[in-house]
């Protein structure tokens, strides 16, 4: 499902974050990239969703080049969880993790309620829905991060250290 294809990351200043990186992931599998900080794996991750250009080779998701997608289309199809949560501060809970859905034309209604599912799954009380991101603990905020990668059921998930803050 993601291909890479002699895949390299160079930053202006000379830096290479990757370099001619070529692996085929396949459809229904798990892959994680183990390496040493500074190794590439985020700026690899970052390619796949287009945050960041490659500026060798080719990247395809179900096939397509991700440079001939929208890039915002691209994204809403894939879900990303970041190291650091990523939540918007200003949004509640529940309204943070039905962005995507709400963003794909989802009713209200239909997008609150899988949020309200969702906060379940990852183990949070249903009143931490009506909360702020800064009234949640670390973990909290983690989980609330998977959670909305997950609200639309993407066919692709991303994960940058998803549960470097979440307790056992």
């Amino acid at each position: 499902m993601i291909k890479f294809d002699a895949v390299s990351k160079r930053y202006p200043n000379g830096t290479t974050a990757v370099d001619d990186l070529s692996l085929d992931l396949p459809e229904g599998g798990v892959t994680v990239l183990v390496g040493s900080s500074g190794c590439g794996k985020t700026t690899t991750l970052r390619m796949v969703n287009r945050m960041v250009e490659p500026t060798a080779g080719t990247i395809s998701v179900g096939g397509r080049d991700i440079l001939e997608a929208d890039a915002a289309e691209l994204r809403r199809g894939i879900g990303y969880v970041i190291q650091q949560s990523g939540l918007f501060p200003h949004r509640t809970v529940l309204d943070n993790i039905a962005t995507v859905p709400l963003l794909l034309g989802w009713g209200r209604r239909k997008a609150r309620a899988r949020a309200a599912e969702l906060l379940e799954l990852v183990g949070l009380p249903a009143d931490a829905g009506k909360r702020y991101p800064h009234q949640l603990s670390g973990g909290q905020q983690q989980r609330v991060g998977v959670a909305r990668a997950l609200a639309a059921d993407p066919p692709v998930l991303l994960m940058d250290e998803p549960f470097g803050a979440v307790d056992p």
